[in-house]
């Protein structure tokens, strides 16, 4: 029988059908701007502290040293050139810190069961602090210079013929989107009931955070998804720990310029799979494999709240195909011609598909359907 106008009310009065804003969603906004504006603000002092603990020993060096003029300059570069002997203790800190986006999700994510939560604190939390953390330890050190300068460099390099970059890497992005689109209605068990379908994501979803907000506050969260967790992602994984963590085992950065061809400049499509040959497992650097399955490590958790059936099996494949792609990634970064630019749009594509098939998992039009 259809349901009546009574059952049809009630189905569209549901907080997923809707579009209007309710206090509900300005209450756990503002809950998550507090919470990440906080942990922003212990990070900005960690940077601040660093920073004027590196501006006050360039001043002693300089003071220092009566006999040359430019003596502060040439302390910073001496500290910028030499390379701190590595350190085993300094690496396990590194590695600790890269777990520490998968402890935020366990802990923080599964205590509130809400992924709202565990995205905010992961952002300005746990990729945000612990790092500031850090500079400010190797400050103290002696060590801060060459630590703010890898950031300028990094800047430096996103600016650089920075509209080619980022059509390459939408050359790379736009397949990869309707790839996704098309893996999930061909894997959704609404298309073909079979034991590794995908039930939906709505549900789980709702489950964790989002079932008292509105469509309004979910295409806002989906926005903030896809254009800012490629930022800190790219800055957290492809230069903070991708730097340290080779500086620490005493790696060169520039070892894997061999896998890349000199022609990159005029042929770089053809340089770059050349590169992504040379970076198979058992070719290119351990380390670069090693920061990428941190990398994947946290995706586990989102990956068990999203797919309810045979969840095992798509965590581990979750996880392999997350390596694959956070490796990916950090070979673009190291790209002079797709650099850190391209590795952040094609990861903005990709967090664009799964934001817009959660979204269209609850629109009341069902676009899917």
């Amino acid at each position: 029988a259809a349901p009546g106008p009574a059952a049809v009310g009630a189905e569209d009065s549901r907080p997923s059908r809707r579009w209007v804003w309710s206090h509900k969603d300005s209450a756990s906004l503002w809950e998550l701007f507090v919470l990440g504006f906080g942990l922003s603000v212990v990070a900005t002092v960690l940077f601040a502290l660093a920073a004027m603990t590196t501006h006050r020993q360039s001043k002693q060096s300089q003071e220092q040293d009566k006999d040359a003029e430019v003596a502060g300059a040439e302390a910073a570069g001496a500290e910028a050139a030499g390379r701190p002997p590595p350190s085993a203790w300094r690496a396990l800190a590194l590695v600790l810190i890269g777990f520490g986006p998968l402890a935020n999700c366990v802990v923080l994510g599964e205590g509130s069961h809400s992924v709202l939560v565990a995205m905010v604190s992961m952002h300005w939390g746990a990729m945000l602090v612990p790092p500031m953390l850090f500079y400010l330890v190797r400050s103290c050190q002696g060590h801060g210079y060459a630590a703010l300068r890898l950031y300028t460099q990094a800047c430096s390099e996103v600016r650089a013929d920075a509209v080619a970059k980022a059509l390459r890497g939408t050359a790379l992005g736009v397949p990869t989107f309707l790839l996704f689109g098309v893996g999930y209605l061909s894997m959704r068990c609404r298309t073909l009931v079979w034991p590794l379908c995908i039930v939906n994501f709505q549900d789980p979803l709702e489950d964790y955070g989002f079932e008292v907000h509105a469509m309004l506050f979910r295409v806002f969260a989906g926005v903030y998804f896809t254009f800012w967790n490629p930022v800190i992602e790219e800055l957290f994984w492809r230069v903070f720990l991708h730097r340290e963590l080779g500086d620490a085992l005493g790696i060169d950065e520039k070892e894997e310029a061999a896998l890349i061809s000199r022609d990159d400049a005029t042929a770089p499509w053809r340089s770059l799979l050349r590169g992504a040959l040379g970076a198979l497992p058992g070719r290119g650097v351990p380390l670069r494999w090693g920061v990428s399955a941190l990398y994947a490590s946290y995706h586990v958790w989102p990956i068990t709240i999203v797919f309810v059936r045979v969840t095992w099996m798509y965590a581990v494949g979750g996880f392999l195909f997350l390596m694959t792609l956070g490796r990916f990634f950090v070979l673009l970064r190291e790209h002079r011609s797709f650099g850190l630019m391209a590795a952040y749009v094609l990861h903005v594509w990709v967090d664009a598909a799964f934001a817009v098939l959660c979204l269209f998992e609850v629109h009341p039009l069902e676009f899917f359907a």
